[in-house]
C-alpha cells in the first residue's frame, strides 16, 4: 500500500500533463490558417536562401545551425491535409506524428505577429534572460564558482548558433526553467519530491524535444543535486548512489512514457498504421540499416571530435595542448590538496552522471551518429560534471562563500 501510494503523485500529474499537453496542441491549432500564411511563407524563403545547415563565424561541424529542422518546424505550421480537423492536424504534424512538437504551442501564435528574422531575436533574448537567471541561482544557492563553471559549460555549446536555432533553443529552454524552477524556492522546499520534480522535467523535455541533446535536462540538474544533498544532508556515496539512481529512472520514466502517450493518441487519432511508421523509425533509431549500419564507438569519436573542435581529418590545433596542459595542471593540484576520501566517495555519484551523454551515444547510436554537429553538446553534462567535482573534492582555504 505504501508503495501505490507513493505513485499517485506521479500518475496524477502524469495524466495532467499529458491531457496539457493534449488540448494545448489541438488550441493552438485552431488558429486559422490565414493569419499565419504570410509570415510562413516569408520566413521559409529567408531560411531556404541561407541554406539548410549554414555555417556563422566559427565555420566548423560544432557551429553548424539547422535550418532544415527549423524550416520542417515552419511547415509544419501548416497542416498539408485540408480536411483535417485541428485535432487531427495537430496529432499529424504533417505526417510527422512520432514527436509532440510541442514548440507549436509557442510557434504558431507568434507567427502571427512576427517572421523568423524577429522570433530569432525574441528567442536569443529569452536564451540569455533565462542562461543569466538560472546562473545567479546557481551561485545564490551553491557557491559563486560553482556558477562560473555552470556558465562556462553553458557557453561552450557555440551560443552564436544555438541562439538562431528554433530546434537548439527549447531543450535549453526546458533546461533554464527547469533549474529556476529548483532553485528559486530551494531553501524553503528542500523537503519537496525531487523524484516528482525530476519525472516531470523529462515530460516536459520529450513534449519540446526533437531527440536534439535531451540528456543536458536530466544531467545538470542532478549534478547539482548530488552536490547540494552532500552540503545539506551530509549524504554519503550510497545515499548518492540511489537518489542518483532513482532521480534518471524518474526522469527516463517521464520522458519514455510521455513519447508511449503520444503514440497511443496517434492511434486513437490517425489509425493504427501511424503506430506501424512508428515503430519502423525507432527500429531503424535503435538498429541502424543496410545504408547506415550502427558504429556505436565512431559515434562517440564523432561527437567527441564536434565538442573538442577536431575537424574531420583530426588536426589538433594549439587549443588542445594549451587544454591538456590546464588538465595536468589541474591533476597535480588534486593530488596536493585534495578533501578526505569519505567525502570524495560522496561527490563520485557526480562522475557517473557526467558518463550519461555517452551511455545516451550507445543507445541512441543511429542518431547521434547522423547528427553528431548538435547531438555533441549533450557533453555539456560530461564538462559540469567533472569540473563540478573536481572543484567539490579540493580542499578550500579561508573563506567559503
Amino acid at each position: 500500500m505504501g508503495r501505490l501510494k507513493s505513485l499517485k503523485p506521479f500518475i496524477k500529474i502524469y495524466v495532467i500533463l499529458i491531457v496539457a499537453f493534449f488540448l494545448s496542441m489541438t488550441l493552438v491549432y485552431c488558429i486559422p490558417v490565414s493569419w499565419i500564411q504570410g509570415n510562413v511563407e516569408k520566413s521559409l524563403a529567408v531560411m531556404e536562401a541561407e541554406g539548410e545547415r549554414p555555417m556563422y563565424a566559427f565555420y566548423r561541424h560544432s557551429a553548424i545551425v539547422d535550418n532544415h529542422t527549423d524550416m520542417l518546424m515552419y511547415e509544419s505550421l501548416i497542416a498539408n491535409r485540408d480536411y483535417y480537423n485541428p485535432i487531427q492536424a495537430s496529432v499529424s504534424i504533417n505526417q510527422y506524428p512520432r514527436y509532440w512538437h510541442g514548440y507549436q504551442v509557442l510557434l504558431r501564435p507568434l507567427t502571427i505577429v512576427f517572421q523568423v528574422q524577429e522570433l530569432r531575436y525574441l528567442g536569443m533574448l529569452l536564451f540569455y534572460l533565462l542562461f543569466f537567471w538560472s546562473a545567479w541561482l546557481v551561485a545564490k544557492e551553491t557557491r559563486t564558482i560553482c556558477a562560473m563553471l555552470y556558465v562556462l559549460t553553458i557557453a561552450s555549446g557555440y551560443l552564436v548558433a544555438v541562439t538562431t536555432c528554433f530546434q537548439y533553443l527549447t531543450t535549453f529552454y526546458v533546461l533554464f526553467g527547469a533549474l529556476i524552477f529548483l532553485l528559486s524556492g530551494y531553501g524553503r522546499n528542500r523537503s519537496a519530491n525531487l523524484l516528482l520534480y525530476l519525472f516531470v522535467v523529462g515530460m516536459l523535455e520529450n513534449f519540446f524535444d526533437f531527440l536534439t541533446y535531451p540528456i543536458i535536462t536530466l544531467g545538470i540538474p542532478l549534478i547539482l543535486l548530488l552536490w547540494l544533498k552532500v552540503r545539506d544532508e551530509q549524504t554519503g556515496f550510497r545515499e548518492n548512489f540511489w537518489f542518483m539512481f532513482n532521480g534518471s529512472v524518474c526522469w527516463g520514466l517521464g520522458y519514455a512514457l510521455t513519447w508511449i502517450a503520444k503514440w497511443g493518441i496517434t492511434v486513437v487519432v490517425l489509425g493504427v498504421r501511424y503506430f506501424w511508421r512508428t515503430m519502423s523509425v525507432v527500429q531503424y533509431r535503435l538498429q541502424g540499416s543496410e545504408e547506415e549500419p550502427l558504429d556505436r564507438i565512431g559515434t562517440i569519436r564523432r561527437n567527441l571530435k564536434a565538442w573538442m573542435n577536431v575537424q574531420d581529418e583530426g588536426v589538433i590545433s594549439w587549443s588542445k595542448v594549451v587544454l591538456v596542459l590546464m588538465i595536468i595542471a589541474l591533476l597535480l593540484a588534486i593530488w596536493k590538496k585534495l578533501k578526505d576520501w569519505k567525502t570524495i566517495f560522496a561527490y563520485l555519484p557526480i562522475l557517473f552522471v557526467a558518463s550519461y551523454p555517452y551511455i545516451w551515444y550507445l543507445v541512441m547510436s543511429n542518431h547521434s551518429q547522423i547528427h553528431y554537429w548538435y547531438t555533441y553538446r549533450a557533453q555539456l553534462v560530461t564538462l559540469f560534471g567533472i569540473l563540478i567535482f573536481i572543484e567539490s573534492i579540493l580542499k578550500k582555504d579561508g573563506y567559503e562563500d
